[in-house]
């Protein structure tokens, strides 16, 4: 059985703590305060309690007893009972020269878990994030001014953590556009004209039933899942993988977002609920220069892991704009902007010198989300992606490399090596930092991505290729479309225990859906099927889309 950190804990069934506020930075402690003792008087009272002593064994008992009870009623009613006092939600971004304790190493620790018992999703109206938060003391990191490519003094977090007071409250009403698609009404409406079908919808309703069943009593979820449905489904991801709680815990949260499912809404808002608090407690907090961050990063996924769970993170802070959501989200970003190499991309551990195309765009989509959702973005970050895109293109920005611009290939030196999954992420980061429809680039990569079709044996890069076409629209698209849906639905599981899930054996040109096993694969179609509404058209006639500062 595979083991899991300790990173949710159920809420408790007793009363609230004493901890009330005494103002707005005082916080009072409410202590049961013990009676003093009494202290018999000194030689001087001897006789007079002797013959206090006399006069009570004279008393009848009955009369004492009827004394002592009048006195334990007067006592009693000279006592209030307050009313219990809101313990407060304390979320702060605050400046401070302590740094703490340098940390070498960030290290995920291990705790069994019991999951003999299947969860059941409840139909209960879940708390508000903060009910459960606990506050816990950020640890500083120091790290040297040096390390740090993009600088900290080029955007001020730290004064700009997340909207003010006032801005959030206008925010409340309204959800970011880009994200309104996933409302009911105007999914529905997107799902038919953009190319969805009842059956891919109710390919997505079985596929997040199946999600939702293997949530581990934690909140989060694991490759390897059949530790919670004890081996029913099969397929669990590579061990490698299995420490990677994170990574899988944003990525089956995704489709749930995808779907309109917050913790404020939708039939499964206590997993979406319990998710999050999940990926919040297991974040590693930390301080650069004063700048709240929030680590990810862990064994089998590293900046793969700290990507996913950020665009988790941003998406439902951006669909809720709910407060609570608003530091960890901001600190997660802050991350990715620390985190960013020389070259202006990302890969497998924070500041690598090289950056790869697969890992760069799963921190682009981070940054989209969390502006999307009005969280601070530094325009030099955006700025720098832009110049790792330029490094690893091939054919004037029509095709991309995984570290490198493609090379010619073996059999015909006139011909490029196409990586199709790199294309695709190259292509949709494009799109993202402002090439426009009709880009002679984005139309020539369109067209690769037309010739290249629908692959079967590569679900990572089908994921991506549907977000690219579908934005674009057109011929391409709709020829994309058909295929790519209708094959997923008929691929869908419907045996007993995996039914609603998704497993690809012969994913070979990208081991990412077979080494990831069935969790991995099922969050991949699923989204994929959610891509008629998962956002706003980037080239609609109205589009919803805000394109990044640079």
């Amino acid at each position: 059985m595979a083991s899991y950190p300790s990173s949710y804990v159920p809420p408790s069934t007793s009363l609230p703590s004493a901890a009330v506020t005494g103002g707005e930075d005082e916080v009072i402690v409410a202590e049961l305060v013990q009676p003093e003792s009494l202290v018999d008087q000194t030689n001087e009272d001897d006789a007079s309690k002797a013959g206090w002593l006399g006069f009570i064994r004279a008393t009848p008992a009955w009369l004492v007893s009827t004394a002592v009870h009048v006195a334990l009623l007067v006592a009693l009613g000279l006592v209030t009972m307050t009313e219990p006092q809101k313990i407060i939600n304390v979320l702060t971004a605050a400046v401070t020269d302590d740094r703490g304790p340098e940390i070498k190493e960030f290290v995920i620790e291990e705790v069994d878990v019991d999951v003999s018992t299947e969860m059941e999703v409840s139909a209960d109206p879940p708390p508000a994030l903060n009910e459960f938060e606990q506050v816990v003391e950020s640890i500083a990191l120091d790290v040297p001014t040096e390390a740090i490519s993009v600088p900290i003094e080029s955007f001020d977090l730290a004064a700009n953590m997340a909207p003010a007071g006032d801005v959030l409250q206008s925010l409340q009403s309204m959800a970011s556009q880009s994200l309104s698609s996933r409302g009911k009404d105007m999914r529905e409406d997107m799902l038919r004209k953009y190319g969805g079908t009842p059956s891919s919808e109710a390919a997505v309703s079985a596929a997040l039933k199946w999600l939702a069943l293997h949530q581990a009593p934690n909140g989060g979820w694991t490759f390897n899942h059949a530790s919670v449905c004890r081996g029913r489904c099969g397929n669990i991801g590579e061990p490698k993988y299995l420490r990677a709680y994170n990574a899988a815990t944003a990525l089956a949260l995704l489709p749930f977002l995808g779907a309109g499912q917050t913790h404020y809404e939708g039939e499964y808002q206590q997993v979406v609920r319990k998710g999050l608090l999940f990926l919040i407690k297991n974040g590693r907090k930390g301080k650069i220069k004063g700048v709240n961050m929030l680590d990810f990063t862990e064994p089998g996924g590293r900046m793969y892991s700290h990507g996913l769970a950020a665009i988790a993170l941003s998406e439902a802070y951006a669909m809720t704009q709910d407060p609570a959501l608003a530091e960890p989200t901001q600190a997660a970003l802050n991350f990715i902007v620390w985190a960013q190499g020389p070259d202006g991309g990302w890969r497998y551990q924070p500041n690598s010198p090289m950056g790869d195309t697969s890992v760069v765009g799963w921190q682009l989509m981070a940054l989209k989300s969390g502006y999307m959702g009005h969280l601070v973005v530094p325009p030099q970050s955006i700025s720098e992606s832009v110049r790792y895109l330029n490094r690893v293109q091939g054919k004037n920005g029509a095709v991309y490399g995984y570290v490198a611009p493609p090379a010619p290939r073996m059999d015909d030196p006139t011909k490029l090596k196409i990586s199709p999954a790199c294309t695709a992420i190259g292509l949709l980061c494009r799109m993202y930092t402002g090439w426009q429809k009709g880009d002679p680039r984005l139309e020539a990569g369109v067209q690769e991505l037309a010739r290249i079709g629908v692959r079967r044996d590569n679900i990572y890069y089908d994921y991506y290729a549907a977000q690219v076409l579908r934005h674009h629209g057109g011929s391409e698209w709709q020829a994309f479309n058909e295929i790519l849906r209708d094959w997923l639905v008929s691929t869908q599981s419907q045996d007993r225990g995996a039914k609603g899930s998704w497993h690809f054996p012969d994913s070979q040109s990208h081991k990412g859906p077979v080494e990831g096993g069935r969790l991995l694969s099922t969050a991949f179609a699923t989204m994929i099927l959610e891509v008629y509404y998962r956002h706003m058209p980037l080239y609609a006639d109205a589009a919803a889309e805000e394109e990044f500062p640079l």
